[in-house]
């Protein structure tokens, strides 16, 4: 379930992210029928399914050796810091283990450089 700030839907100058409502009356944080849920504990996904990542458990990658201890239960995030030509080994690790890469974004062998 997504949950909104209360109000996001009337004005455009409230955001649509999640904040808990903190005035005395307000309806949402009464519990008012027919406003918006809060969040609460009941919302909350089964233990051994939270913090995955479409069934896998995610895990940060830093280079090839981290990819080779990763069994099929695991999906990888490729970390911030490496660069285009580590990244290419560690896609190229995981097409050969074939596991699901979270975030490859653009690699150095799918973009041409040219200078002028």
């Amino acid at each position: 379930m997504k949950f909104i700030k209360h109000d996001a839907v009337r004005f455009k100058r409230v955001g649509f992210s999640w904040r808990k409502p903190r005035g005395k009356k307000n309806k949402t944080k009464v519990g008012k029928k027919g406003h918006r849920p809060m969040p609460s504990k009941g919302f909350m996904s089964d233990r051994r399914k939270r913090g995955m990542i479409a069934g896998r458990i995610p895990v940060l990658v830093h280079n090839v050796n981290d990819v080779q201890a990763l069994s099929d239960k695991n999906i990888v995030i490729i970390a911030s810091a490496v660069g285009n030509k580590k990244r290419n080994e560690i896609v190229s690790a995981c097409d050969a283990k074939k596991l699901k890469i979270v975030n490859y974004g653009k690699l150095a062998k799918d973009t041409k450089t040219t200078s002028k």
